[in-house]
């Protein structure tokens, strides 16, 4: 048996480590780890299925905001789909089955170099719909422009693809704060932001995710905000350009909204 090291976070990698074990172990992976395992704020993980060893795990955790990510390093597909699923499933990042009928959004903006974008993808079940992206003319408000941007964009999607329901899940807290009046809109783009989900008819259910966390699907939504700045001319995208404030006629609806925060 190793020497025990004294590493920093060590209890709560444990801790984490051994929720992880326990739930793979009933579906026949094992993960070994031991002493020499730890370092500060990380702990590697061996994998192995039915004997066979099939790569490593690094789990991290960031005592600031007390969240945890996993990166994978999984040679058989079927053995890293496993590992996800019960990833997600222990972090409540679980989404809806493509048998409800209800769709999910994940969405983020970025703002890198001067320049603002935007990410959004949208699932049903496991299966992408669409993936959204662009950058955004009016830079003013940074970030927070594609945060809201991401939002406006997968709603439009929705409108032309006749979705009923949505849950969008985002980690700028403004999204759903700005919607239910917990955060007050005081500038152009927050304000026709509310304005533009007033006219929206399709039903939205928000879900609050911490960014950063080890889920795929929201990562997704993260690289794609960040790839759209990278673009040399601020009016080159893979989806559209357009500015943040919109304006609208179109009919007034209730949004519906509920909140499983996370």
């Amino acid at each position: 048996m190793s020497e025990m090291k004294m590493t920093v976070c060590r209890i709560e990698l444990q801790k984490k480590t051994l929720e992880l074990q326990n739930e793979l172990k009933k579906q026949n992976i094992d993960v070994f780890f031991d002493n020499d395992s730890f370092r500060d704020y990380l702990v590697r993980i061996s994998v192995s299925s039915k004997g066979i060893f099939e790569g490593k795990l690094s789990l991290y955790y960031k005592p600031s905001k007390k969240t945890y990510s996993l990166k994978r390093q999984i040679t058989n597909p079927k053995t890293n789909s496993i590992i996800e699923s019960t990833w997600n499933k222990l972090n409540d990042f679980e989404t809806y089955s493509s048998d409800s009928g209800i769709f999910e959004a994940f969405v983020d903006g970025s703002y890198i170099s001067g320049v603002t974008g935007y990410g959004a993808v949208i699932y049903l079940g496991d299966e992408i719909k669409a993936e959204l992206s662009g950058s955004v003319a009016d830079t003013q408000f940074r970030q927070f422009g594609g945060e809201l941007k991401s939002v406006i964009e997968t709603l439009k999607w929705c409108s032309k693809n006749n979705v009923k329901k949505i849950r969008i899940n985002y980690d700028y807290e403004g999204i759903e704060k700005f919607t239910n009046g917990k955060w007050k809109a005081r500038n152009n783009l927050s304000m026709e932001y509310v304005n533009f989900l007033q006219t929206v008819s399709t039903e939205i259910e928000w879900r609050h995710v911490k960014s950063h966390t080890g889920n795929t699907k929201n990562d997704r939504a993260d690289f794609l905000a960040k790839k759209a700045t990278q673009s040399s001319q601020k009016t080159e995208n893979t989806h559209e350009t357009a500015p943040c404030v919109l304006s609208t006629n179109v009919r007034k609806n209730k949004i519906k909204k509920t909140t499983p925060n996370i």
